[in-house]
């Protein structure tokens, strides 16, 4: 008995350290995060500190700035969802045909704008893709017969131009896991489909969603929290404006506390996001359980 325990207990001994710093780091500056929340504190003077319990968080939800930024927030984070899981399951679908030469590459190409950092990539995207003289995307509307709007200037497309530079950077994650799903998916249900005249898109509607379910929550949940908090991307792209048409609530955060060196409305507004992520963090969960409960 004794022996088996130790043989159970064993493995917790090497990853104890891995866990206790995983804990550090997370759990002291969400502490942190909340004590200053709770506390009138400014930025360069921590040693002046005064307990004021809710009264930032109540500041917060009645500022209607708040309520902008999480509306912002809100249409940004959704709309890169809806890009990201539709293009990287159409890419991911014609990778994963037989017809299809050279994968590897394609898989390497489109791993691209992954690795690239969110600062580097709204750089990019807002002196090359979104300038209206000579950017690439006015250039292809202009040869269209399109129009050749300012993307970055006007409350209308600023937005937009947001969801679409993040969806880049994201989309290559939905690509790699759907990808690695469709391979699992036996080719017989596939040529059963063609037996019964099922074309392309029938055979990814009736064969490949219900199969990829599962990961579509799994790559949902991943973009969900990443395009929530976005910070860099939206910055090096707009700064927040025009006006505050891009102001998402990290960008509110750091108005709040670094600008304006109220820290601790910067903190309330910070675990505030925290919050919101982890209820909907439990909401994917329970969605995930019932999922594969339906399944087995």
């Amino acid at each position: 008995m004794a022996d088996m325990r130790s043989r159970f207990t064993r493995g917790w001994w090497f990853l104890a350290p891995g866990l206790l710093l995983m804990t550090l780091i997370v759990s002291v500056p969400l502490f942190m995060a909340f004590r200053y929340s709770v506390h009138r504190v400014f930025l360069y003077r921590f040693d002046e500190q005064t307990f004021v319990g809710l009264a930032n968080y109540l500041r917060a939800f009645r500022d209607p700035l708040y309520v902008n930024a999480l509306k912002i927030t809100t249409y940004f984070t959704l709309g890169c969802l809806v890009v990201s899981v539709v293009l990287g399951l159409l890419v991911a679908f014609m990778l994963s045909s037989r017809h299809v030469r050279m994968r590897p590459t394609w898989l390497a190409l489109f791993l691209i704008p992954f690795v690239v950092t969110p600062v580097v990539a709204g750089i990019a995207w807002r002196f090359f893709m979104w300038q209206q003289e000579f950017g690439v995307i006015n250039e292809v509307l202009g040869a269209l017969g399109g129009p050749d709007p300012y993307w970055l200037l006007e409350r209308e497309t600023a937005l937009i131009a947001a969801i679409i530079s993040n969806s880049w950077h994201l989309t290559p994650l939905a690509i790699i896991v759907f990808y690695a799903a469709l391979t699992t998916i036996p080719d017989e249900l596939f040529d059963a489909g063609k037996t019964d005249g099922a074309g392309p898109m029938q055979s990814l509607w009736y064969i490949v969603l219900p199969m990829l379910r599962p990961h579509m929550l799994f790559v949902s949940i991943i973009i969900i929290t990443s395009a929530f908090r976005e910070f860099d991307m939206i910055w090096s792209l707009t700064g927040g404006g025009p006006g505050r048409a891009t102001t998402v609530l990290s960008i509110f955060a750091y108005d709040r506390g670094i600008a304006n060196q109220d820290m601790g409305m910067g903190n309330s507004i910070a675990f505030s996001m925290f919050i919101i992520m982890a209820v909907a963090a439990w909401i994917y969960i329970t969605v995930y359980r019932r999922v594969l409960e339906h399944e087995e």
